[in-house]
């Protein structure tokens, strides 16, 4: 009767060294790869030059922050960002809102390529000192948050035109703004919308940002 031959338990051991070799490789050069891509917002066209589609970019703008430091959206360049619109004297969403801010700036204190920018929609008040005050009580670290003031009718172009949101002046010192924020990648693309006063949305918020900087090839090392 024929004997029976077992496979060398040596054998087993190498081909479970060498498996474990490729999955760790595997995992290694894909860790950097985001799990899924985010979309893009805002209307877009065909290109007949490039044969591809234009999508929409934030438009370009000059502001001062509360260091009185004139801002540009080349400043971010590079850089993926998050933007809102407050006021300093806003009774209501604003202080929600800016406290999630708050929490998800400290979240990516130190990282070079995450920045908050912040645009009031009150700019005649929210003076430079205004705004240099109102960072300090939001903790905010200089240039990675930037609240920012300037021409009102450029303030309000941008939350029509280049972040689809509302702001309006109500009168009597009130305003009507949004409380979402819209995250934007290293080209002006808009690639998420959030509810600053909803912290499941600001949660994921977070998420979408850690995706992006992978996508970007922006992950730290």
């Amino acid at each position: 009767m024929p004997s029976s031959s077992k496979f060398p338990v040596s054998s087993i051991v190498l081909m479970v060294a060498a498996l474990g070799v490729v999955i760790a490789a595997f995992v290694f050069t894909r860790s950097n790869k985001p799990i899924r891509l985010l979309p893009m917002y805002g209307p877009r066209q065909y290109n007949a030059a490039t044969k591809d589609t234009d999508y929409h970019t934030v438009l370009n703008f000059k502001l001062t922050d509360q260091m009185n430091q004139p801002v540009t959206l080349d400043s971010f360049k590079h850089k993926i960002f998050v933007a809102n619109f407050f006021y300093a004297s806003c009774p209501g969403i604003c202080k929600i809102m800016n406290s999630q801010l708050e929490g998800a700036a400290k979240k990516f204190k130190g990282n070079p390529y995450v920045k908050f920018v912040s645009y009031t929609v009150d700019p005649v008040r929210d003076s430079v000192p205004v705004l240099a005050e109102y960072a300090k009580l939001h903790d905010a670290v200089p240039y990675q948050w930037y609240f920012l003031t300037g021409d009102k009718d450029e303030i309000y172009t941008l939350a029509r035109k280049s972040y689809f949101v509302a702001a309006q002046d109500a009168g009597g010192g009130n305003f009507v703004h949004t409380q979402n924020m819209a995250l934007v990648d290293t080209a002006g693309h808009i690639r998420g919308m959030y509810s600053g006063t909803d912290s499941a949305d600001v949660k994921r918020m977070l998420v979408d940002i850690n995706l992006l900087l992978k996508e970007e090839g922006l992950v730290k090392n």
